[in-house]
């Protein structure tokens, strides 16, 4: 049994078969520690912290009245394995000073089939005048071909609007060439053709590093952002610490004023 969420993460990415997938209960978030405390980095779109209301720079502070910890919070420590828990925790986080309690439920699974939902759950299209931008967040996406029809039928969704954020923050699984077709001229020219905005941040990492830099070749592409894990600087830089109170994306509202722009 591991001790953090990254390493159950990489576990289900790892894994060929899914009866040796790691699975454990959790809430959906992905969180960082910083001076012993312990902020969410991330919350998945439809994951049981995202309908509980919580968001990113939250600082969790307990579970059940006791210090929080992102796997044996919800888990038993070793030796025993992980098993279904579908009881209601009282979950207390601090937001700009002031702490707050929420009741979530954690589902059960490997960690990366609540990413890889949860890009689904994050489509969306925004009416900006007679344009439409629309958004899309690959939080996980893998080689799976069943993965690979979702994000077709999420392409073909997204494919008549006027320009595209494309959101690679905390981006988990394998990118390449069949999912870059569908943004890149081939064959068929059955791809994404209109402007693209790609949002990174220090969460950005590996294939989804290398996904943006080969996108970013493209005239019609923009990154907007902060620096990624390996360095790679956006085009349109746009900050936004941990911690910041900030009830806003000012990543998502920088692409989105962006695209407006172009129009």
């Amino acid at each position: 049994m591991f001790d953090n969420l990254a390493a159950y993460l990489q576990a289900a990415l790892t894994s060929r078969r899914s009866d040796r997938q790691q699975r454990l209960n959790h809430i959906g978030i992905a969180v960082v520690e910083i001076e012993d405390r312990r902020l969410v980095s991330a919350v998945l779109d439809n994951s049981p912290a995202f309908e509980a209301g919580l968001r990113r720079g939250d600082r969790i502070v307990s579970v059940n009245g006791e210090p929080f910890h992102p796997v044996y919070s919800f888990n038993p420590q070793p030796p025993a394995v992980p098993e279904p828990d579908r009881q209601v925790f009282r979950l207390v986080f601090s937001r700009n000073g002031a702490e707050q309690e929420v009741a979530v439920t954690p589902i059960f699974n490997n960690l990366f089939d609540s990413y890889r939902s949860a890009v689904e759950a994050s489509a969306q299209q925004f009416n900006v005048g007679n344009k439409v931008i629309g958004y899309v967040r690959l939080w996980g996406i893998s080689r799976n071909a069943n993965d690979l029809v979702v994000l077709q039928r999420i392409m073909a969704d997204l494919g008549t609007t006027s320009s595209l954020i494309v959101d690679l923050r905390n981006a988990a699984g394998y990118l390449d060439r069949e999912h870059l077709a569908l943004f890149l001229p081939g064959d068929f020219g059955d791809y994404y053709s209109s402007p693209l905005a790609l949002i990174i941040d220090r969460f950005t990492s590996g294939p989804a590093e290398a996904f943006v830099r080969e996108l970013s070749r493209l005239e019609r592409v923009t990154s907007v952002g902060s620096a990624t894990a390996g360095g790679l600087q956006p085009e349109l830089p746009a900050d936004w610490p941990l911690d910041s109170t900030s009830a806003n994306d000012p990543q998502f509202e920088a692409a989105l004023g962006f695209l407006a722009g172009l129009f």
